[in-house]
């Protein structure tokens, strides 16, 4: 059984709180008020919409349609039990002569009585348990004299039964003759109890209406209105010595009580991740149910019974578990969800946007890697709250979409509060990280693979976030997940990355699966992400290769952090182990330009547009950060900065030179050569309209400059792949040559490809006019098709393409014991150039000879770029990084033997050249991360 009809929900006290539901009644009506609030503001500001989720606000409106014309009087509204509401007076009149003669048996009040007693003879009298009648002021009372027109009897222009009326004066009352043509002090009067109305001015007719209700008084018109006496009591529920008598008219509480049940269910996810409520039907349809109806797994359940107004249809969430696979493109600044169910066929998912009923967007399927700490201690406490899918609210942190336009629309004060460098840390074994909450909470975070199990991990709550849009009632439940890594992150990396994904992914299943189903969930390693690109590659361009043809391939994936390169050959399987699948991808050589990015490039930008503008900044006193690629430079020691300010500064211009990089037809520099933004100072004092010096041919030559840069790394990356797996390039037809990433979209790209294909084909040496590389442009030219993979959604897809059990396998040579290979090029200087001395594809562990031992000191010189292998770098390129290295002993016989330990750590030793493959050493073992 899958659903079933419930008329009771069976809750722990501990989620009956969470999700602000009760068993009993009275509590729930306590907790309407701000339901209450919320509606009778809709019906002052005219909301007429109606629908079960609004019965208070219904109500309102329907009783309301019935007595406006009354309403719109231009004085007098008359209310049950001759109580006149007065436009003029601001505020209610009782004026049955009856009531009024009996506050002294039928007498009158002398002047000089006491205030205070006469109010507490009539309010004894009147008994009136929802008001406090008062005695009017002499202004006020007068409003009853002279009178032409009222819908109670008069005499001489005032009330008719008497002409003398009291009005309060000081502490005592004094009589006044209301007679026209009198209107003067007498020694006595009657009461006429008078209830004002606070802020009348403010008052339209509409919150006279409300006013009335939790006065308890009744228009004339609605006296045997059981609506309107639902009404009374909805508003004055608290109020029980009040209400006593109407308590069978609690249709609207229990309406409300119904719809406070039912939007606790239909809006749980709307409240943590901003997706759209549920539809009601949900809870209604015997073909549907949702899920935290059924309690069957749950423990403590019997805690609260809570009966529900009227059946609902609870779903057991095991029924709802897809036969499929996620591949998750966890990116640099965007990542991309993909699931396959029941058949081959693969579909982008659309994550971060919560509206699924919106125009279907491109953007909708790339979820930027960004994260907005608002209130961050509020999030952790309901975080830790509950062991699977807890009461998070996306009020207090959100993702996505809605933190990237919160970030570019931020002051300069609160951009810290903002992470969009999630991937980066992680990769980093050594940086730390700081995260900064907008109410004041800061936390310090320790390099990624350091973190503990109990330390806050940013990477685990952007899984969580990716599990609520993935596992939901709209989709189903997903239990199996692929993740892509760049090349270059090494094994100790990609596993705690899996297993924070695992962590947060499971977070975001119902508890109502049970512990023993969500263990059940995993999360596995997929292809690289450039070697998941190729296989998609294949398949969209329909690559069949037949019996022992082989495909080489190489691939560009251009993103927008970084620059991947994946080498390898395509074929069809064989027998033995591989007569499973129908295709074999070898990749056998893997690369990449670290700062090679779209984002980075902008940043490379912004940094010489800055720095064209030194002067300008200096005086005002604005910095921006330092790039990575880019020395400092005269000036720079006061314009160069890692504060929010100049973080804020660099991102802002960013913003406004990312159409120039992403070459949008409608943009050009002003005539005048400058660009204006907003920027601030150190002190945090914003400057609009700041005009920048921008050259655009300097910019356009920067940009190709740089991505030429990361051909040329791309080219000499695959001439040592293919040189190290013994592929002769010149016997080889053709290389095929993959662009991928949005960043490979730019017009700059497939130029110097085109270029750099004419002088490869040169240096091989080619004898035919037919080119040894075959270039292909981004996936995704029909960008109207969002189905069909694109250059950046290539690779989740593609990740679906290489499961377990699918009809690919995949052999990754680039990994050397358990790991992938190492990281740098090491080398020295000689006469001004980078000369390499071991490459990444060195084996571990195998002693190389770097220098004498004879001198204390040595330089080391290291890279990852690698153009370095030619020899021909200039030892001053900003790629190439130094360590000096102090020996603690020297021998001018002995020699420093250098080798590679992991993807990033190197072990040196002095030893002799007759004793080192003996393991004799002359000192110990030094060790050196890089």
């Amino acid at each position: 059984m899958n659903t079933k009809r419930i008329t009771e929900w069976k809750l722990s006290n501990k989620v009956a709180q969470q999700m602000g539901v009760d068993a009993s009644f009275e509590k729930m009506v306590g907790n309407l008020e701000d339901t209450i609030q919320k509606e009778i503001s809709a019906f002052v500001n005219g909301a007429t919409t109606l629908n079960n989720q609004t019965p208070l606000m219904n109500a309102l409106n329907t009783c309301f349609s019935e007595v406006e014309s009354e309403f719109n009087a231009s004085r007098w509204i008359c209310f049950d039990g001759d109580i006149y509401f007065d436009k003029q007076a601001k505020g209610f009149w009782m004026l049955s002569e009856e009531t009024i003669k009996s506050f002294n048996q039928g007498k009158s009040f002398c002047s000089g009585e006491s205030y205070d007693d006469l109010l507490e003879i009539i309010n004894d009298s009147l008994n009136d348990e929802f008001n406090e009648w008062d005695v009017p002021n002499l202004d006020t009372l007068k409003k009853l004299t002279n009178l032409s027109k009222a819908p109670f009897s008069t005499n001489k222009g005032r009330v008719s039964f008497n002409a003398y009326y009291l009005f309060k004066l000081n502490n005592e009352v004094q009589g006044f003759d209301c007679d026209s043509g009198f209107l003067t002090n007498v020694s006595n009067g009657y009461v006429l109890p008078y209830l004002p109305q606070a802020d009348f001015s403010n008052l339209g007719n509409k919150e006279i209406f409300i006013n009335a209700i939790f006065s308890g008084l009744t228009p004339s018109k609605l006296k045997s209105n059981a609506l309107y006496k639902a009404l009374i009591v909805a508003l004055n529920h608290k109020n029980k010595e009040a209400i006593h008598g109407l308590e069978n008219h609690t249709d609207i509480l229990n309406k409300m009580v119904t719809q406070k049940i039912t939007n606790s269910l239909l809006l749980e996810d709307s409240i943590r991740a901003d997706m759209a409520p549920y539809h009601s039907k949900i809870v209604e349809d015997t073909e549907l149910g949702h899920w935290s109806l059924w309690t069957d797994e749950l423990e403590g359940t019997n805690e609260q019974t809570i009966s529900l107004p009227i059946p609902m249809v609870a779903r057991d969430p095991k029924s709802s578990i897809n036969d499929g696979v996620v591949g998750i493109d966890f990116g640099t600044k965007s990542t991309v969800v993909v699931y396959q169910k029941d058949n081959v066929n693969i579909h982008p998912m659309r994550v971060g946007t919560g509206d699924l009923s919106t125009d279907i967007q491109a953007y909708h399927y790339e979820n930027p890697t960004i994260m907005e700490f608002k209130d961050l201690e509020a999030f952790i406490t309901a975080y830790d709250a509950k062991a699977n899918k807890p009461y998070t609210r996306w009020q207090d942190l959100t993702i996505s979409h809605t933190a990237k336009n919160s970030m570019e629309g931020t002051e300069s004060s609160q951009f810290n509060t903002f992470l969009d460098e999630i991937k980066q840390w992680a990769g980093d074994k050594n940086r730390k990280l700081k995260i900064v909450g907008q109410k004041g909470k800061i936390i310090d975070l320790p390099p990624f693979l350091e973190l503990t199990g109990d330390d806050f991990n940013p990477i685990e709550i952007y899984a969580y976030y990716l599990g609520l849009y993935i596992n939901n009632l709209n989709n189903g439940i997903f239990m199996e997940y692929i993740l892509s890594f760049p090349v270059t992150y090494e094994m100790p990396i990609r596993d705690k990355i899996i297993a924070s994904f695992e962590k947060g992914l499971k977070k975001s299943l119902p508890a109502e699966l049970g512990t023993e189903t969500i263990d059940q969930l995993t999360v596995t390693k997929g292809a690289s992400e450039p070697a998941a690109y190729a296989l998609t590659a294949f398949k969209s361009h329909d690559f069949d290769p037949q019996g022992d043809e082989r495909i080489f391939y190489s691939v560009f994936d251009f993103g927008g952090g970084t620059t991947d390169f994946d080498f390898g050959i395509f074929r069809e399987s064989k027998g033995g182990k591989e007569r499973r699948f129908d295709y074999v991808i070898e990749h056998f050589g893997a690369g990449g330009d670290q700062f090679l990015g779209g984002e980075n490039l902008l940043e490379l930008l912004a940094f010489e547009v800055f720095k064209k503008n030194k002067s300008k900044l200096l005086k005002q006193g604005i910095q921006f950060e330092k790039h990575p690629e880019k020395d400092a430079f005269a000036g720079s020691e006061q314009l160069l900065s890692h504060s929010q300010e100049a973080r804020n500064n660099t991102k802002k211009l960013c913003i406004a030179l990312r159409p120039f990089w992403e070459e949008h037809e409608d943009f050009t520099i002003d005539a005048s050569g400058e660009l204006s933004i907003t920027l601030t100072d150190i002190h945090g004092v914003q400057h609009s309209g700041f005009a920048l010096d921008i050259d655009e041919e300097e910019l356009k030559q920067l940009l190709s400059d740089r991505i030429e840069r990361g051909v040329e790394n791309f080219f000499n990356a695959l001439r040592l792949a293919f040189s190290n797996s013994q592929e002769s390039l010149g016997d080889i037809d053709s290389v095929k040559i993959f662009l991928a990433g949005n960043s490979s979209q730019s017009s700059f790209v497939n130029a110097l490809f085109e270029k750099h294909i004419v002088l490869q084909d040169e240096a091989i040496g080619n004898q035919t006019d037919q080119s040894h590389f075959e270039l292909f442009a981004p996936l995704g030219a029909d960008k109207n098709d969002v189905e069909k993979p694109t250059g950046k959604t290539g690779v989740a897809f593609g990740l679906i393409e290489s499961r377990e059990g699918g009809n690919i396998m995949v052999i990754d040579r680039n990994l050397a014991d358990d790991d992938i290979r190492f990281k740098f090029y090491l080398g020295e200087n000689r006469k001004g150039k980078f000369k390499p001395v071991i490459d990444r594809e060195m084996r571990f562990n195998q002693w190389v000879d770097f220098i004498d031992a004879g001198y204390q000191k040595f330089e080391l010189f290291y890279t990852e770029q690698p153009t370095s292998s030619t020899g021909n770098v200039a030892i001053s390129d900003s790629s190439i990084k130094k360590k000096t290295i102090k020996l603690d002993m020297t021998d001018d016989d002995a020699l420093v033997y250098i080798r590679i330990v992991s993807p990033t750590t190197i072990e040196y030793v002095i030893a002799n050249e007759n004793d080192i493959e003996n393991n004799v050493y002359l000192n110990r073992i030094q060790s050196l991360e890089f």
